[in-house]
This record gives structure tokens, sequence and C-alpha cells, in this order.
């Protein structure tokens, strides 16, 4: 059995560089991913949201998770006001760019950090999490998923137009796994006047570049590639209150809603048909609008479109016209939306948008703003109206989302045509050999989870059951409660449900489930979730717990051989590009997801692979007791793609010394 990690909430980090306290840098760490619930965000302490598409690997804005499909390029916040000096600026954490780096060196917020007292907890980034199996489970988490994140833009030195305003700003990014929580990411903005002085006539605003469409079909990462990214595909629009915009961009069940929208014109034929939004949930303060002004600004340009100063500037190619800036933008109180006099934005195109409120009339050094957003997606119009009024809903209720039991941690292992998984499944009493055995673990003890797990609502027991799922394939499309298979459900014996107990546990006291009769080296998703039974006596609902808390890609295959029933195996041989092992694009097989898979390994083993001139083409090191099987990705060392051709291994068993050699055929 090929036993892998624990697996529970999991977060994606591009870079991270971490120096020693006592260091003068800053601790920087970039592009985060959300996974706990469908969406797929990456996040950063510089400022922005979404990575611009700079890796393959690394969602920037993908819904649902592993589905390929992504809605944001970049995203970040700005704040504009009266500085100190009388002057308009506006700091900003993105801006109109091609690529990560322009988009770097035109941003104004920068990664914070306190050199006169390096042991700042603001000097680190702060990952929690509310569920009790979490690696980083904090009590005090509000979320699934948390985040905290400080940049400034006052350690920025005065160049070109800009003057930094003096502004700290903490980002809280809140993501929930639970089913009915789990299309949206809340983006919740506090930030700090540490100006020394008064700052007058605020703007805060969202400045956010979305872009849909389905990365296996068409590719960002490649400007050399047949079928290129489409930016220019992209339907915008927006939803206004009641009584403040026309009566046709209202939601007359949702009457105070600010909410920008964006899905791809033709959705890729088929593959990229989801929409995506940028909620305004609220402030901590309300605005002061001008008179006859909105309270909220939502503008759209053309990508590059961007003015080009803070403040209204003359316009060097037309003399005498008077150019709005940054700020104008963000206070003009227009709402760009529908074919209207001054443009059809109605129309397909490469839109950026901007939502934006204010006045605040004074910032008083010190004092803090809050402003929150919320990043939603569905598969239609419908679905993101509905989620964006529960993340409404969450903001209202302080982001108290009621949830049940935690999923558990999960342990999983392959046999020949079989996938084995194991958790914990908990306890109410401290375990043997515990100071404390015997003794009732306290309430919020991870011990307890998943089937002794204790409601903050009821202060009971609130476990029920289990719900296996399983997709296969590498890639998930739509929603995985829909779109994966509920292999078994598990209801503990209580006379409620369906009553048909609890999996087995096996030697080590863990449950067990064994699902078989699968192709060995094929890919698939698995997930165990929990649920709760309705509570009659407080009026509760069902909770199930969320797909992506554990969900897992594993590949069946052997247990590990000591070679005295038979040799290595190696599938598919000869290996055909564009086999069934391979990942498939509407443009063709990329070297992407190509695997040969080597089987019958002894626990501990190398792999050589050689050219039949006796050229080493790569060395693949194997240590897995409890797996016989180890995958080659046909690229070799430096980094390359194989040609086609026979090829030789040698597998060693590095405790034994003994050698087993074969080849294999590659045909591209």
């Amino acid at each position: 059995m090929n036993i892998l990690r624990p697996r529970i909430v999991r977060i994606a980090v591009a870079l991270l560089v971490s120096v020693s306290a006592t260091s003068a840098m800053a601790t920087v760490f970039k592009d985060m991913t959300t996974s706990a619930g469908l969406i797929g965000l990456s996040v950063s302490n510089l400022g922005y949201f979404g990575n611009a598409f700079f890796n393959r690997n690394l969602p920037s804005g993908e819904y649902p998770r592993h589905s390929r499909v992504e809605h944001i390029y970049r995203g970040g916040i700005w704040v504009g006001a009266r500085g100190l000096d009388g002057s308009l600026h506006v700091s900003t954490g993105a801006q109109d760019a091609n690529g990560l780096q322009e988009g770097d060196n035109i941003r104004e917020f920068k990664d914070f950090y306190d050199r006169e007292h390096p042991s700042n907890p603001e000097n680190f980034l702060r990952l929690w999490s509310n569920s009790q199996n979490a690696d980083n489970y904090n009590p005090a988490a509000l979320a699934t998923e948390q985040f905290e994140l400080f940049s400034d833009d006052y350690t920025s030195l005065t160049t070109g137009n800009h003057v930094p305003l003096g502004v700290k700003v903490r980002l809280r990014v809140l993501s929930w796994g639970n089913p009915f929580a789990d299309d949206f990411v809340i983006l919740d903005y506090s930030l700090i006047n540490v100006s020394g002085g008064e700052l007058r006539d605020v703007y805060l605003g969202l400045w956010t570049d979305t872009t849909v469409g389905n990365t296996d079909f068409k590719d960002p990462y490649d400007g050399q590639a047949i079928n290129k990214w489409d930016f220019w595909g992209g339907q915008n629009g927006a939803f206004g209150p009641v009584g403040l915009v026309d009566p046709a961009f209202t939601v007359p069940s949702d009457p105070n809603i600010w909410l920008s929208y964006e899905h791809d014109a033709d959705g890729d034929e088929g593959m990229a048909t989801s929409w995506v939004g940028v909620r305004l949930l609220g402030t901590s303060i309300s605005p002061a609008p001008v008179e006859s002004r909105r309270p909220v600004s939502f503008n759209l340009w053309r990508f590059k479109g961007v003015p080009e100063r803070d403040d209204q500037y003359d316009n060097v190619d037309n003399p005498g016209q008077v150019m709005p800036g940054k700020y104008q933008f963000m206070s003009n109180g227009e709402f760009d939306v529908g074919d209207t006099p001054d443009g059809n934005y109605s129309a397909a195109s490469n839109w950026v948008s901007m939502m934006s409120t204010g006045p605040f009339p004074t910032w008083a050094p010190g004092d803090t703003l809050s402003i929150t957003f919320a990043v939603v997606a569905a598969p239609d119009s419908v679905g993101l109206l509905s989620n964006s009024k529960v993340a409404q809903v969450a903001f209202d209720e302080g982001f108290t989302i009621p949830s049940g039991p935690p999923s558990p941690r999960l342990e999983f292992g392959t046999e020949n045509n079989s996938v084995v998984i194991g958790w914990a499944a908990g306890d109410s009493l401290y375990p043997p050999g515990d100071p404390l055995e015997g003794q009732v673990l306290p309430v919020d003890s991870p011990l307890r989870s998943p089937e002794h797990h204790i409601s903050l609502i009821t202060r009971r027991e609130d476990f029920q059951g289990y719900r296996i799922y399983r997709y296969q394939g590498t890639s998930l499309s739509g929603d995985p409660f829909r779109t994966a298979t509920l292999v078994a459900q598990f209801d503990k014996i209580d006379g409620i449900g369906f009553d048909t107990g609890l999996p087995p546990k096996g030697e080590n006291g863990r449950r067990r489930f064994v699902d078989s009769d699968l192709l060995d080296g094929s890919p698939y998703w698995y997930a165990v979730t929990t649920f709760s039974a309705p509570d009659i006596e407080d009026g509760l609902p069902e909770f199930e717990s969320g797909f992506n808390e554990n969900s897992n890609l594993v590949y069946p295959g052997s247990a590990a051989s000591d070679w005295s029933e038979g040799g290595i195996g190696v599938y598919p041989n000869p290996y055909r590009a564009a086999s069934m092992f391979d990942v498939h694009t509407p443009s063709g097989v990329s070297e992407i997801g190509r695997k040969i898979w080597f089987t019958g390994l002894p626990a501990r083993s190398r792999i050589d692979v050689f050219t039949l001139a006796g050229d080493l083409v790569k060395s693949i090191e194997h240590d897995n007791p409890n797996s016989g099987q180890e995958p080659w990705d046909l690229i070799s060392e430096p980094v390359r793609a194989i040609a086609s051709g026979l090829y030789i291994y040698v597998v060693t068993d590095l405790e034994t010394g003994q050698v087993q050699r074969g080849k294999l055929v590659i045909i591209k």
C-alpha cells in the first residue's frame, strides 16, 4: 500500500523567502492560493491578488479548482485622498500591466516590514483555519482558510508622478469549504493612516482585471502559442441598488447590491461558461457622498486605458483637453453599464473595472478605515447573484458561517487497481499514554474530530456520518459535489438517517475504506466529507464539510516488491503520445501531463533511464515502503522533452544492490 501524507487545508505558495527576525529585510510571501473552497485565488502581501498567469501550475483565479478555467488576471486595492501637501494622490496595489514584472514596476503598495521591531507579528504572514483537523488550526480563525497579510505605500520612494499617502494595509482573506459558502473568497481590507497627519476626501476602491477562459483550450502562459488566450472576449456589466441605477440593472430581491461581473462572450466553445464577480460588501463607516452623486462608482475602461496620473492632467496629444486622473475615476459616481452615450460597455472587449466608494471626509492619523469585497464565482448569472448574496450575509453576520464537523485528515494508499483511504475517527477522551488519559477532551480539541466534534451552536456532538467522493481525471469540471461520484455514504447507527454503520477500523484503530476495480496509473480525485444530522431542537439543517478540505489526486498501483514474485513492469510500453494516460487539450497533447509508470519497484530503489548510446537521460529516486510504483513525466535532465526512440532502464534495489534492466519505447 502506498501511504501519502495526511491532507486537510492545502496552501500553494509560489515563492517563500524567509529571513531571520534580526534581518533588515522583510519576509516575502507571494502568491498563496486559496484552496478550501471552489475558488483558487492567488493572493499576496504586495497589495494585489491574481498572479497575471505567471505560472501554469498555480491558479490565478481558477473556478472550480482543478478545472483549468481561469477568471482573474490581477486585481488590487486603490486608496485616493488629499495628502499632507494638499494635493490629490492615489496609491495602487495593481494597475493595467502586461505580466507580473510590469505590474510590479508600477504598483505603489509594497511588502510591509517593521525594521525597528523585527519580531513584530505583522512582519510575518498569518495562516489560520477554524477546522480542528487543520495543521494551522486556531480557535480565533473565522474561516476554513484565513490569511492575514500586510503591505504599505510609505516605504515606496517618491518617483515619477506618485507621492505616497502614508497608508498601511492589512488584508484578511477568508475562504470556506462548506458547500453553501465555497463559491466566494472575501477580501477584508483594513487601512491605517500612518502618515502622521490628516488625510481628507478619501476614496477606497478595488481595481480588477477579470478574464474568463479555459487554459487547456487557449494558452495564457505562452505568447507564441498557436491558440493564444483571448483577453478581448470578456462580457462585462454590473448590478446596483434599487433607486440608484437604471431598474434594468437592479435585483429586487437584493435591493442594496453592488456587484460587477464578467463572463466569456462565447464560452470557449462550452469549456468556460462560468461567471466571476466582485461584490462590495461594506465599509467600517459610511461614506458622505457628494450631493446628487452615487456613493459608489463603477468604472470600466479597456485595458491600458488607466489614467496616467493621480490627479487630472492636460492631454499632450490634444492641447486644452483635461484628462481625468485616477482620483477622478474613483470619485465620479458613474455606473458604466450597458450601451450608453459614453460608450457601449456591453460589447465584448478586454475590460478593466474599478469599484470605489467615498468620500470619507477626514481620516485622522492612526485611525483605521475598512472596506470589504467578495470575489464570487458561479456556473451562471443566477448562481452568481445567489452566491454573492450569501457572501453579503456572511459579512453582515460578522463572518459567522455555521458548519458541522470538519473533514477528516486522510492517508491515501494504493494497491493493484485499488485505492485505500484511512483516517482517525476522533474520541471524546484523552488517549492512552496521555497524562490526562481517560479525562474528557476540551470542546475545541482537534483530537475530538470528526466523530466527537462539538457544535459551536448547540454545544452538543453533531457528527452523523461520512460521504466518499471520487472523480476520474486530473481536472475537475463543475461543482465537485455534482460532478464527482458518491462512492459510499456511511451513517452512524442511532435511529437517525440510514443507520448503515461507519467504515470498519483497521489494526491501527483508523477508519479504512477500499475502492476497487480501478485502472492502475489513471488519475482519480478523492475526498471524504463529514455531515451532521438536522437538529430539530435548534432548527438547524444538515451541514456537510468541504470537498477541497482533504481532496487528493491519487494514482492506483502496485505495492512495494522484493522481486521474489516478478520483475519490473512499465506501462504504457510502448508509450504513444495522446494515449489515454496523457492529459488531453483541444490543441493537442502538450508535454504537461505525460507519464510513464514503473511498477514492481522495491521500497528503496533508483531508476536510471539511458539512451542506446549509454547517455543518462533521467535518474529517479523511489523511497516508499508502501508503494511499488513511480511515474516519469518524460522530461530529461536538464529539463527537456524526450525524443521518440528506444530507451534502456536500470532499476537498482538500494537495500540489496540487486539490479534489473529492461527496454521501453517512446513514440510521439
